[in-house]
C-alpha cells in the first residue's frame, strides 16, 4: 500500500471511528416480548402480533445459588438440572429456563443488584461473597443455545433502586459480574447497560445530567439500553419542587452517550404507563407526577391510544435509526399481578396486552415490520 494510499484509507478509518459508527453493519433489528413466562405464552398464544426475536425473564441475583430463594428463578438447581416448578413473586410466573426454552429466538435477562432487601449487597458483590452465584448463572448461561442479553444492574439511575446512588459500588459490582461470568468461560452472552430515564428521578434531585459517572466502561457493555413508559413531550400535572427534564431529554443523553462511544440501543422495557388497552381507558400514575394513583379515569380508544403514546414511541425508534437497534415490549396485564394491583403502591401499571385491541394489535403489526425493514 502506497503512503498516500495509507493516509487516506487512515483518514477514512478515524472518520468512522469518531462518527461513533458500529462495527457491525449488518445488525439485526430486534423485537422482544415480556416480561414474564405467563405474559409471553399468551402474547404467542394469540397470535396477533408479530413473531418475537426473544422474550425477556427477570432474576433476583442474591438467590441465584439458594433453595430457599427459588434459586432466583433461574429454573435450574445447583447441579444444573432444569426444574418445572414456576416461582411467581407477584409479577407473574417466572423460570428463566422454561422462558429460555419455551420459545424462539435470543433471552434477554434483567438482573436484579440493588440493597432495598439485601443490604451491602453491592459490597458483598465486589467481596467476592456472591461469586457462587455468578458460577450459577454462567452454567445457566452455558447451556442456552441462542443469544444471552445480560442487563446488569438494570435502571441504574433509577432513585428506586438502593444502592445505586453510590456509583462508584455499582461499577465495581457490575465489572465483578462480567468478569466472573468471562473467567467461568460464558460466549453466547452481551452485557447491556440501561438507564431508567425517567424523569421521575428530577423530582427529588436524583440525577444530575451525567450517565457516565455509572459507566463500567466499553469492554464491559456491548448494549447501551434505556426504559420508556411516558410519552417524551409529558411533564408532571401536579405541583413539584422544579420542573424536572422531559423524558425526550433524558433519552436524547442516553442516545448521544452511546453514539459516542459506538454502542447500538436498546429499549429494553417499554409499556404505556397509565393505560388500560383492554377497557380503554388512562388514569394517573401517582401522586408524585399527576395525582392519586388509578384515579381520574379518562376513556380513551385503541386510535386515540396509538397517537398518544405508541406513534412517539416508533417515530423515537425510525428517527434514531442509526442507533436503535432493539425493542422489548411489556405486554401483559399488570393489574392482575399482586405486585402491581390496588393500592397501587409502585404507581398505576393498566394492561398493556396488544392481543386485546386489535387495532392497536394490527398498527404495532404494521410499525414493528416497517422498523425492521429500515436500513
Amino acid at each position: 500500500m502506497s503512503r498516500r494510499v495509507f493516509s487516506v484509507f487512515s483518514l477514512i478509518v478515524l472518520a468512522w471511528i469518531a462518527s461513533g459508527c458500529s462495527a457491525d453493519d449488518t445488525r439485526q433489528r430486534l423485537f422482544i416480548i415480556g416480561q414474564d413466562l405467563g405474559s409471553v405464552r399468551d402474547y404467542y398464544a394469540s397470535n396477533c402480533c408479530p413473531r418475537a426475536d426473544g422474550n425477556t425473564a427477570y432474576l433476583n441475583f442474591y438467590t441465584l445459588a439458594s433453595q430457599a430463594g427459588g434459586f432466583g428463578g433461574l429454573g435450574i438447581d445447583l447441579d444444573g438440572e432444569p426444574l418445572d416448578t414456576e416461582f411467581d413473586w407477584g409479577a407473574g410466573p417466572a423460570n428463566a429456563w422454561k422462558s429460555a426454552t419455551e420459545f424462539p429466538g435470543g433471552f434477554v435477562i434483567g438482573l436484579s443488584l440493588p440493597e432495598n432487601n439485601h443490604p451491602d449487597g453491592l459490597a458483598q458483590i465486589i467481596a467476592g461473597e456472591h461469586d457462587s452465584n455468578i458460577l450459577q448463572l454462567a452454567t445457566f448461561v452455558s447451556m442456552i443455545e441462542g443469544p444471552v442479553y445480560l442487563r446488569v444492574g438494570y435502571e441504574f439511575d433509577g432513585g428506586w433502586n438502593a444502592g445505586y446512588e453510590n456509583q462508584e459500588k455499582y461499577i465495581a459490582a457490575y465489572r465483578r459480574i462480567v468478569d466472573g461470568l468471562r473467567s467461568a468461560g460464558t460466549k453466547n452472552i452481551e452485557y447491556v447497560w440501561q438507564s431508567a430515564a425517567s424523569p421521575l428521578n428530577d423530582l427529588d434531585g436524583y440525577r444530575d445530567g451525567e450517565i457516565s459517572k455509572w459507566y463500567p466502561g466499553d469492554t464491559y457493555v456491548d448494549w447501551v439500553a434505556l426504559s420508556y413508559f411516558m410519552h417524551p413531550d409529558e411533564g408532571p400535572r401536579v405541583k413539584t419542587k422544579h420542573i424536572p427534564r422531559k423524558p425526550r431529554q433524558l433519552i436524547a443523553e442516553v442516545l448521544d452517550f452511546a453514539r459516542h462511544h459506538g454502542k447500538p440501543v436498546m429499549i429494553a422495557e417499554a409499556a404505556p404507563q397509565g393505560y388500560d388497552l383492554a377497557r380503554g381507558f388512562r388514569a394517573n400514575i401517582g401522586g408524585i407526577w399527576d395525582g392519586l394513583q388509578a384515579a381520574d379515569r379518562r376513556q380513551v380508544g385503541p386510535r386515540e391510544i396509538w397517537e398518544a403514546w405508541f406513534a412517539p414511541l416508533f417515530e423515537l425508534m425510525e428517527e434514531n435509526s442509526d442507533v436503535i437497534y432493539a425493542l422489548a415490549y411489556i405486554n401483559c396485564n399488570w393489574d392482575a399481578q399482586d405486585m402491581w394491583d390496588a393500592p397501587y403502591e409502585s404507581g398505576y401499571w393498566g394492561d398493556s396486552r396488544l392481543q386485546v385491541s386489535p387495532v392497536i394489535a394490527e398498527r404495532f403489526s404494521e410499525a414493528i415490520e416497517r422498523w425492521r425493514a429500515l436500513p
